[in-house]
């Protein structure tokens, strides 16, 4: 998240004065009474993630019509955009758009600024647009790094966040991995994460294992020999609230790195590596004092009577278990309001409570593919492990259970229960 300091507010303030022609001799009594004529949204805020920037704002009270978005590689300063620039035009109360970016000659800051509209239309039929400037208000730079290629987003060139995890490095040494990387709030605990595959997005966790949690740098790990290996450190707590960020080059490995198979290679010492042995069941037994092992004897058959008073006692018979009722929050089933939470309420109201599950995963999905407040996150991952349950995929339906048992305990706990029990049937 890219936050912007805000400017003292008495600066704000005597702009807006002047720009909408507000009387500074008014007498402070009179100025208290009148509110303020403020026509333009506020707390503007972005968000990167691979090559999209979520843009998220505030809308005006005084402005209810829809507005522009306006994207530049040059600041914005003066009395308004150029003519010629076409915006995007978003309704009013969105309050977010996703921008997709492409690679620009290296250029690492593009700026955005965002006029509101008035609600009414004019006796021309047309909106009037208030193209207002106000820094770290409705206008933001967002640093995009030097960018090489859509895989390189969040590279080493952007400047270290304010907290999390960054400059993440393995190398092979020693006969195994050695981990280090820099941790801006190290009271948090982490999970290191290895795949065969690059970890590129959160999805590619799925398929990555965790090696362990609640280590400190510089950690070491041992994976087996000539195999090219990917790596990434997150905090427990973002994972179980469901707000994990992969961002290559910062917490994720850029390039994958192998122990080499020869063991006796200079610089690299034998060292024994393998897995935790299977149960060995013998089949010989050995006898007290004696220097040799003797075959176990066969074993002996039931006789005929045994044998019918067995299947006399026969199998008992097991009820068979029926599927949870699909569970849906309140909110969700109110009528939809603004904003992402109403393509959420859509998604609930149109597919899960229809039951289509095929469908509600593949909006889900697709509505996760960009980054959401935590809450709505949340909700949609909670939903998106019932389309797994009610398809039978119980192993996918249980990492999203997982994932969001911190925010939803009471109802991901009975549904990581019930996935247990289908998953050992």
């Amino acid at each position: 998240m890219i936050m912007m300091k805000g400017k003292p507010r008495g600066i704000l303030l005597f702009c807006l004065l002047s720009l909408f022609g507000l009387s500074g001799a008014h007498s402070q009594d009179s100025s208290l009474k009148e509110p303020v004529f403020a026509p333009f949204v506020s707390r503007l805020q972005a968000e990167i993630r691979n090559n999209l920037v979520r843009l998220s704002w505030l809308d005006s009270a005084d402005a209810a019509g829809p507005v522009y978005i306006f994207r530049s590689l040059t600041p914005f300063t003066g009395t308004g955009p150029n003519p010629s620039e076409m915006p995007i035009e978003v309704p009013y109360g969105t309050q977010y758009y996703v921008d997709e970016i492409e690679p620009s000659g290296g250029n690492r800051s593009i700026y955005y600024f965002i006029a509101a509209s008035s609600g009414e239309l004019d006796l021309s039929g047309s909106r009037r647009r208030y193209d207002v400037f106000i820094p770290y208000n409705n206008t933001i730079q967002v640093d995009m790094g030097a960018v090489e290629g859509l895989d390189l987003w969040f590279a080493q060139t952007l400047r270290p966040p304010e907290s999390g995890i960054f400059g993440l490095e393995a190398r092979a040494e020693a006969g195994g991995v050695l981990i280090n990387y820099r941790q801006v709030s190290p009271s948090k605990n982490t999970i290191l994460y290895r795949s065969v595959r690059p970890i590129r997005e959160t999805r590619d966790l799925l398929s990555a294992v965790i090696v362990q949690s609640g280590i400190d740098p510089p950690f070491t790990d041992y994976p087996v020999p000539g195999i090219l290996y990917y790596y990434a450190v997150i905090f427990e707590d973002d994972l179980t609230r469901g707000s994990v960020g992969i961002y290559p080059g910062r917490n994720a490995t850029l390039n994958g790195v192998e122990v080499p198979s020869d063991e006796g290679r200079s610089g690299f010492p034998r060292v024994e590596l393998r897995s935790m042995p299977l149960p060995l069941l013998s089949l010989y037994n050995a006898l007290p004092g004696a220097d040799s092992f003797t075959a176990i004897p066969d074993p002996v058959p039931m006789s005929p009577a045994a044998a019918k008073a067995v299947e006399a006692l026969g199998r008992p018979e097991t009820k068979k278990r029926e599927l949870k009722w699909p569970r849906a929050f309140n909110q969700d089933l109110e009528s939809p309001a603004g904003g992402e939470e109403s393509v959420l309420r859509s998604i609930v109201q149109e597919n899960f409570l229809k039951r289509d599950w095929p469908e509600c995963r593949l909006r889900l999905l697709s509505y996760l593919s960009i980054p959401r407040s935590g809450f709505s996150e949340g909700r949609a991952r909670f939903y998106l492990g019932q389309t797994w349950y009610y398809s039978g995929n119980y192993r996918e339906a249980l990492l999203e259970f997982l994932a969001v048992e911190d925010a939803y305990p009471q109802e991901a706990r009975e549904w990581i229960q019930e996935t247990l029990y289908r998953l050992i049937q």
